[in-house]
């Protein structure tokens, strides 16, 4: 089995077969765990907000803080398949390119390497993150409590979709839309510190949140 990309016309279709969201989410970096032709896992990262990013390293390193956003594996995909798909995207992640809005071109990896992946848990999914405590992840405690949206077929919404400069409220813009908000709970944060072992001391040194034991519960087959 091998990790590769995998087309964003993939990933959107494995993530609605397979993701408990039914989407794939918004995606800038996308592979697939592959055996020969199949797939049997998809994972993908995006950018987070500016305030997300300045909370792991500080204002002066806010471009160095990725999100892996999904990560979902086909129900009989074989053992240890989230494993090795969350280790080899994130070594392919090292030398991913990054587009550069302003100048219209690709950085090199001279400009720009990323530093640190934020990744959550769905605590309401019944989630506490055990793959990534598999995969050596440092616990950093729960997010904040936002509210989420749902759409008419039942599937969660991300409520960045709905800001826009506007007087109308974001309960408004979801209602043109037909989404529906429901009350959330916190989500279980883990990062994954990039780099060789010097850089990852140094990172970590760095890094502007306590790191917590991680979360147990009883049943350990819940994720």
């Amino acid at each position: 089995m091998t990790v590769a990309p995998v087309t964003m016309k993939d990933a959107k279709e494995f993530s609605s077969r397979y993701h408990y969201t039914g989407h794939e989410g918004a995606a800038l970096w996308r592979w697939g765990l592959w055996d020969g032709a199949t797939l049997h896992g998809v994972v993908s990262y995006n950018i987070p907000t500016r305030p997300v990013c300045e909370s792991v390293f500080g204002s002066e390193h806010v471009d160095k803080v990725l999100h892996m956003n999904r990560l979902v594996c086909a129900d009989r995909s074989p053992r240890n398949s989230e494993s090795r798909l969350i280790g080899g995207s994130l070594r392919a992640l090292r030398n991913a390119k990054r587009w550069n809005e302003t100048d219209k071109r690709w950085l090199t990896e001279d400009e720009w390497s990323p530093w640190a992946v934020l990744t959550y848990a769905a605590n309401d999914a019944g989630h506490i993150g055990t793959v990534y405590q598999a995969t050596n992840a440092l616990y950093t405690g729960h997010s904040s409590i936002e509210d989420y949206f749902t759409d008419n077929d039942g599937f969660i919404r991300n409520r960045r979709n709905l800001y826009e400069v506007s007087d109308r409220t974001i309960d408004e813009r979801a209602a043109e839309r037909g989404w529906t908000r429901h009350k959330g709970t916190f989500k279980h944060r883990y990062l994954y510190i990039l780099g060789n072992k010097t850089q990852r001391r140094q990172r970590r040194h760095l890094l502007r949140y306590s790191v917590k034991p991680y979360p147990k519960v009883d049943d350990t087959d819940e994720q």
